[in-house]
């Protein structure tokens, strides 16, 4: 809630003092609610109201049920009550509910009425209630009720209709009560503030400044009003002042266009310097001088281009966009989040050196473009159009109306240059293998864009408009979707879903052959689960080290080519997506930050590679914890990599008080190969070329000894088949990779890492399907198949071994239509495993069938003791009956 809405809160529990303008508060707090299909209209609600809980907004039902195990979430209906109370003075007035979010349809109830519908779970609307209420003037406080049913219900003619993001629902953004005269700014078509400033020419030496202005005469007769137009300065100084005498029309929105005198040298809003003018209209009664209304706006002077060639221009000075997408969730709340989370996002995402954002698939909250504007961080924003359509006229006419919303809600902010639709609409499951259906299809299409077009156009014809779409080139332009935005946005992930990284240039180069339009580079990325390191980047292994490299690449490339115009990176944070099956269940982990907004290394070496002030950060903040073989028998030393990520000529890294020395920083990154010490390690990266900076890190180190006759009191947990470090940040638990048995140590004899058979060879090894029964999906993803021991020589004692297993050739591999390739998986052939596991020459495991005991993709864990005698070894033998025997991890313990 904003500062301004804080104090007209006071006000009115200090006795709802009369005010001549607009009020405006929050009542979110304290409605009953209950969720289910099983109530179809409000009768049946209101008769079931005593099983309803309390909750307050915003607040979504979809925050357990999206993380769990269980396929899908719920979709439906959930309905809200709550009883208001007001001054009966207000009945002199206008009283409207103002709901900034409500996914996907709502209903609105007056007092058991029906008195508003909206369709879109994005944008924002408004309820006028005055004629739904009864005043009873022999009373201070008049009470009516609010009931609304909102519905994230599959319809087919709602947009989105599917995509690679949660559908939460509910009333998740806060409802406002609004009280206005009977002559006010118009806010309730399309839920705007009834002004729309426009700055068609612009230059250092003059801004021009129109404005069109709606204000609403809910009298029964025509009033006469005075319209005081003043324009603010950054610094708060009156520039200009403009009173205008009008005439309303009664009972109708009345439009007004007004020319106000250009502002000479002004202050130029860029990501630099975003200087922010403000226009504050108010309404007077022409006859009493009463005030009648306020609206404050920002106002921002900049001209901007793109050309096709050239990129980006602002203020007649080429600029590189670079910055990332967002959605709107947050970890343990969904998409049911506070100002606060908002306004730290784009402060970090200032922080990080961005310009750039692409509010990515739908209009988000309110104060997220108005952090922008203050900030300086120019912006897209977008309907949500997505994957697919729906040929039907209602969902045409829903995707117009979001569009139209979204446009007029979110005019007046300086920092907003385009207007998004249509992300990577081209594919339609059911049609895309029969030609002659799905060029129907896709003409529907291009006719709807048009649509879509013509009227973000007629709307606002300084803006850009944009389609974002992904790296089909051929298929967007055979549909003719590459003709019609004045923007192509392209969403490439060369490196991630398919081949190398090293294919961008050529599919960049190749658009821009073909396309003669200017070029963004909507979405890119790799995905982190924050709990994986590796000394072995491969492409999709869900490691830190990984992402680095990858990002490194597409950032070069991108800096050294002016043609493309910007670049957001997919995403600023990890954000939920039910359906998703990659190592962190039910969340895509493209994000710079975690869900909890912890940053990521990419994060830090974005910072190096954008900011301009002197930057250091040691990557090692993500590892939490690390478990490491020690470098020679009886050194107790492991000597790991680590990057130092700057934006200086060089770095020197000191490790527990003593330097390693000095290496330079070569493309944003210095590498020490750091000797770490079993237990604490402090480490600090400085800068040597006389600006004071410093950068610290403490890593807890296991390390493992390479003779067990010490057997390490941490003891010993293996992520078997895998080359990745594995951190259980819920308990604190540090895994090492697997290794080949040397003798006097330990590790695995026989078997092979486990690979998918995958036409596109997206997986390196291992799978990516969910695995039930954990989240610690990445210890039963990778596994060793045919293994034959893993071995143990260890001293004489008691040991606590725990066997984990999964079955990863399963029957219901799902492939999502997310990953931007367009070939079919091949899927293996199933049989039911089955062998017997003995510890020395103990059975411990008799013929274990994992498909039929336990089902496909399913944790299993069987832990067991056993004695070892003086001068043998610990020795897990497996015996194949059927198939392969397979081992995923294993932990050992000394009990004694």
């Amino acid at each position: 809630m904003k500062k301004s809405l804080i104090i007209l809160v006071i006000i009115l529990v200090s006795g709802y003092t009369t005010v001549n303008a607009q009020l405006k508060y929050t009542i979110n707090e304290s409605w009953h609610f209950i969720k289910g299909n099983a109530i179809q209209e409000i009768n049946q609600f209101n008769l079931q109201r005593d099983k309803a809980k309390l909750v307050d907004i915003p607040h979504t039902w979809n925050i357990e049920d999206v993380v769990d195990e269980e396929e899908g979430f719920y979709r439906g209906a959930g309905w809200y009550t709550k009883e208001v109370r007001i001054p009966t003075s207000f009945s002199e007035k206008e009283v409207f509910l103002f709901f900034e979010g409500v996914a996907t349809a709502a209903e609105v109830y007056i007092n058991n009425t029906l008195a508003r519908t909206h369709i879109g779970g994005f944008t924002r609307f408004v309820v006028p209630v005055s004629d739904f209420i009864k005043f009873d003037k022999a009373t201070e406080f008049t009470t009516f009720n609010v009931t609304v049913k909102a519905d994230n219900s599959e319809n087919e003619d709602w947009p989105a209709l599917r995509a690679d993001f949660t559908f939460f629902g509910g009333i998740y953004r806060d409802v406002n009560l609004i009280v206005t005269e009977k002559v006010h700014f118009d806010i309730v078509d399309d839920a705007s503030n009834g002004v729309f400033i426009t700055t068609p020419n612009v230059s250092a030496e003059s801004g021009d400044i129109n404005l069109k202005v709606n204000i609403k005469n809910d009298d029964t007769s025509t009033k006469k009003v005075k319209l005081v137009t003043k324009v603010y300065s950054p610094n708060e100084e009156l520039v200009q002042e403009k009173t205008t005498s009008l005439k309303l029309v009664a009972g109708i929105s009345n439009e007004f266009n007004l020319e106000l005198n250009p502002v000479l040298n002004p202050q130029l809003w860029s990501p630099e310097t975003p200087n922010l003018y403000k226009v504050v209209c108010e309404l007077y009664d022409a006859k009493t001088n009463q005030k009648l209304d306020e609206s404050a706006n920002p106002l921002g002077f900049r001209w901007f281009t793109f050309d096709v060639d050239k990129g980006f221009f602002l203020n007649g000075k080429y600029l590189k966009l670079i910055g990332t997408n967002r959605h709107q969730d947050y970890k343990d709340i969904s998409n049911a989040v506070p100002d606060h989370v908002h306004v730290e996002d784009i402060l970090r995402m200032k922080a990080m050196g961005s310009n750039f954002l692409r509010i990515a698939h739908y209009p988000q909250d309110p104060i997220i473009l108005e952090m922008c504007d203050r900030l300086g961080i120019i912006t897209t924003v977008e309907t949500p159009i997505i994957d697919t359509v729906t040929e039907s006229e209602a969902f045409a006419q829903n995707c117009l109306s979001a569009q139209l919303e979204m446009i007029r809600q979110n005019y007046n902010h300086p920092s907003l240059i385009i207007w998004a639709y249509m992300n990577e609409v081209i594919l339609h499951p059911k049609f895309t293998d029969n030609k002659e259906r799905y060029e129907i299809y896709t003409k529907y299409i291009k006719d709807l864009a048009q649509k879509i077009e013509d009227l973000t156009r007629a709307e606002d014809p300084y803006r850009y408009t944009m389609i974002p779409n992904h790296n089909s080139l051929e298929r967007y332009s055979k549909a003719g979707l590459t003709d019609i935005p004045m923007i192509v946005g392209w969403n490439i992930y060369n490196g991630w879903y398919g081949g190398s990284y090293e294919l961008l240039p050529e599919k960049i180069e190749e658009i821009h052959a073909a396309i003669k339009k200017p070029m963004i580079i909507t979405e890119y990325g790799a995905g982190v689960d924050p709990r994986l390191h590796t000394l072995y980047p491969m492409r999709f292994d869900f490691t830190h080290e990984y992402a680095v490299e990858y990002h490194k690449y597409y950032l070069e490339y991108f800096a050294k080519n002016d043609f493309i115009a910007g670049v957001n990176v997919w995403n600023y944070a990890d954000f939920n997506s039910e359906g998703r099956i990659d190592a962190v269940q039910s969340i895509n982990n493209k994000g710079l930050v975690g869900l909890d907004r912890k940053p990521k290394d990419v994060f830090f070496y974005y910072q190096a590679s954008l900011l301009k002030e002197p930057f250091v950060a040691i990557a090692t903040k993500t590892w939490g914890q690390r478990t490491y073989i020690e470098d020679q028998e009886g050194l107790g030393i492991s000597t790991m990599p680590v990057q130092v990520f700057s934006n200086q000529q060089e770095i020197e890294l000191l490790l527990n008080g003593k330097s390693l020395g000095v290496k330079p920083v070569i493309d944003k990154i210095a590498i020490f190969e750091v000797p770490f010490v079993n237990g604490l390690n402090k480490l600090v990266a400085k800068t040597t070329n006389g600006t004071y900076l410093e950068d610290f890190s403490e890593i807890r180190i296991n390390v493992l000894p390479i003779s067990l006759k010490n057997f390490p009191a941490s003891g010993i947990s293996i992520n078997v088949g895998d080359r990745r470090f594995f951190y259980d940040d819920k308990i604190d638990h540090a895994w090492m990779f697997d290794r080949a048995y040397t003798p006097g140590s330990w590790g695995h004899i026989g078997g092979k890492p486990y690979v998918r058979p995958d036409k596109n060879m997206q997986q390196p090894y291992g799978a990516k399907q969910t695995i039930k029964g954990t989240f610690n999906d990445p210890i039963y993803q990778t596994q060793l198949v045919g293994i034959d021991q893993y071995r143990f020589d260890v001293s004489a004692g008691v040991y606590e071994i725990t066997l984990h297993f999964a079955e990863l050739e399963g029957t219901k591999a799902k492939h999502l239509p997310y990953d931007l390739t367009e070939e079919t998986k091949q899927e293996s052939k199933i049989t039911n495993r089955t062998f017997s596991v003995t510890v020395n020459d103990k059975k411990i495991i008799d013929k274990i069938d994992l498909l039929g005991q336990y089902g496909e993709y399913r944790a299993v864990k069987i832990k067991t003791e056993l004695s070892v005698k003086l001068g043998d070894p610990l020795i897990v033998n497996f015996k194949k009956i059927v198939g392969e025997p397979v081992l995923n991890a294993i932990e050992i313990y000394k009990r004694l």
